[in-house]
């Protein structure tokens, strides 16, 4: 992805490639960077889910404590998905979730079926449709913390479900993501009957954050905020986010880096620069 950031810079300002003739010259400045980017971002990509294949079986094998994640299979990033979105070069919001939690244990979740690489993120466990359940209630009843991403499927308040009858309040989080106000009035109003309690409320605009539960199912919104120079990515947000839930699991607590200069104002910046040189060199 570096390679195809500078070769951009190279190719618009090389005096050596006018000779190939001005299409041949305007297809190299635009297409070979392009390519170089996406493929060093399927590289990227790749590399992270054989990662997470190799460490899966000493993940679920490992006696330390686990987390279940469960969420809809549509909300996982693809390989299409990774390559072709403008944050290519980031970790997923699943990757980042994972290591904000890694106090905790590690985060465990039942894998789509029919695919040939994990997900990077959560460890993979496979399992067939008509077993899935029964895992996800064998997983519940061992896990430290489960973590059920809000959504209005049958799936997602069945696994709610669950949870309120097998685990105690203050394990459970519901992690809202980018839903829409009226998604997640949707998902609230059919939560209420499940939890015995009403959620907070979030009137406008998208929603964010986290849904924790006292010891008497009071519930509270832990909404992603953070100090403008720790709020470049999603890790940032939920790790003040959750800064209540580790301190009443007695676990230590400390901030994320600064970050003056995130990787996407870095690509912004190599954009600029060809797109400066190249715009020049046309007009000269």
């Amino acid at each position: 992805m570096v390679v195809g950031s500078v070769s951009g810079v190279v190719l618009s300002g090389s005096p050596g490639w006018p000779i190939l003739g001005e299409s041949k010259l305007l297809f190299a400045i635009l297409a070979l960077p392009t390519i170089l980017l996406f493929a060093g971002a399927f590289l990227s990509w790749r590399g992270r889910q054989y990662a997470a294949q190799a460490s899966v079986e000493s993940i679920i094998t490992d006696a330390k404590p686990h987390l279940l994640y469960l969420r809809p299979f549509r909300s996982d990033y693809t390989t299409r998905r990774e390559v072709f979105s403008h944050e290519f070069f980031a970790t997923t919001e699943e990757e980042q979730l994972a290591d904000v939690l890694r106090p905790f244990g590690e985060l465990v979740a039942i894998g789509r079926p029919g695919e040939s690489l994990p997900t990077p993120g959560a460890a993979r466990i496979y399992t067939t449709d008509a077993e899935w359940r029964d895992v996800v209630k064998r997983q519940m009843q061992t896990a430290r913390l489960a973590v059920i991403m809000a959504a209005v499927g049958e799936n997602v308040l069945w696994e709610l479900t669950q949870a309120v009858g097998t685990l105690e309040p203050q394990k459970l989080l519901i992690l809202v993501l980018e839903m829409k106000a009226k998604d997640y009035e949707s998902f609230r109003t059919k939560a209420t009957p499940i939890l015995g309690v009403s959620l907070p409320e979030r009137a406008i605009g998208r929603v964010s954050g986290f849904i924790s539960f006292a010891a008497d199912w009071k519930p509270s919104f832990l909404a992603f905020k953070a100090p403008y120079f720790r709020s470049g990515s999603f890790k940032s947000r939920a790790k003040y986010a959750l800064r209540p839930v580790f301190e009443s699991f007695g676990l230590e607590w400390q901030p994320p880096p600064i970050s003056v200069v995130s990787p996407h104002f870095f690509f912004t910046i190599v954009g600029l620069v060809v797109a400066f040189i190249l715009a020049w060199w046309l007009w000269h």
